[in-house]
């Protein structure tokens, strides 16, 4: 598997594998049943872009940390939609999964007794994707570049998907239509250079990736400019049916994921992944879930 197809899917493989550790490590309690393996649920979204057979090559490597560390396994496992995934958690074919966050916000109106455990994030808590053309272009917005053509790096997160989807062409089109070419460039590097050497004029990133970008390539980002920005989407997060794992497990697993920061082999894996660390649930985490929900409601099932 090369770098970008591993990078993709890794923020997620990175917190199924870290879980997984944690929940290795744990003894059971007296008097109560815990079960010999968490199984953790991953949202099929996180493995978009991703052919069906690289997915397991993908987790292999947190499986092997997970036995070298603890010496027993866990079950790492794609687990359909985001619906499917919900409904999973609930009735307890598995006890942990990992969601995007808009993925999340609409599950939850369906099953509001689904709660977040922590959040995955790689640098702020929250997520936002641009909009970004040549700095010397007269577009104001996605509108303005219909005809034109646009990048979409491959694996990119969701919500640079519906961005791209719902705020950068008309509603009631779709961007294969509205604008002449939408590529999946092989990475977002590449894709920002494109447009900086107008063989695209325009481009939809993640603003980390962006950021990154014009601190790499300070002179080639100063030819770049943004033209419209997305609402701030809530990270991705690992969520759990109460009633399911004990408490005494889930303060474990929130606790020693949070704690992966202090972890040299922890940090090693993270980084590799594009991670910077996992965060307890914000104050406003509720409020960002209904707000995300309503500026983009769940797809309409056709």
């Amino acid at each position: 598997m090369n770098r970008w197809t591993w990078t993709r899917c890794g923020a997620a493989v990175a917190a199924a594998g870290l879980l997984t550790v944690v929940a290795m490590n744990l003894a059971p309690a007296a008097g109560r049943s815990e079960p010999a393996a968490v199984r953790i649920g991953l949202v099929k979204t996180l493995f978009r872009d991703v052919p069906e057979l690289l997915i397991p090559i993908g987790l292999r490597p947190m499986k092997t940390l997970m036995e070298n560390q603890t010496g027993v396994g866990g079950d790492l496992m794609p687990a359909g939609d985001c619906e499917t995934l919900a409904r999973k958690l609930k009735d307890d074919e598995v006890q942990l999964g990992v969601f995007h966050g808009v993925e999340f916000a609409w599950v939850h109106q369906n099953y509001p007794t689904l709660k977040p455990l922590v959040i995955v994030v790689n640098g702020p808590a929250y997520l936002r994707a641009h909009l970004v053309v040549r700095a010397d272009s007269k577009v104001a917005n996605g509108v303005n570049l219909k005809g034109k053509i646009i990048e979409l790096p491959r694996m990119s997160s969701e919500h640079c998907r519906l961005f791209l989807e719902r705020r950068c062409c008309p509603s009631g089109d779709c961007p294969e239509k509205f604008f002449a070419k939408v590529i999946g460039s092989s990475n977002a590097v590449d894709a920002l250079d494109d447009v900086v050497d107008d063989d695209a004029q325009g481009v939809v990133v993640d603003e980390v990736v962006y950021e990154a970008y014009q601190k790499s390539k300070p002179g080639r980002a100063a030819k770049l400019k943004t033209v419209q920005q997305s609402e701030a989407f809530p990270c991705a997060v690992i969520a759990y049916q109460p009633g399911v794992l004990s408490d005494r497990i889930l303060d474990a697993f929130r606790d020693g994921l949070i704690a992966a920061r202090e972890n040299p082999k922890a940090q090693t894996l993270l980084r590799a992944n594009r991670v910077t660390g996992f965060e307890a649930i914000p104050a406003d985490y509720e409020k960002s879930l209904r707000e995300i929900a309503k500026a983009y409601p769940p797809p309409t099932v056709k």
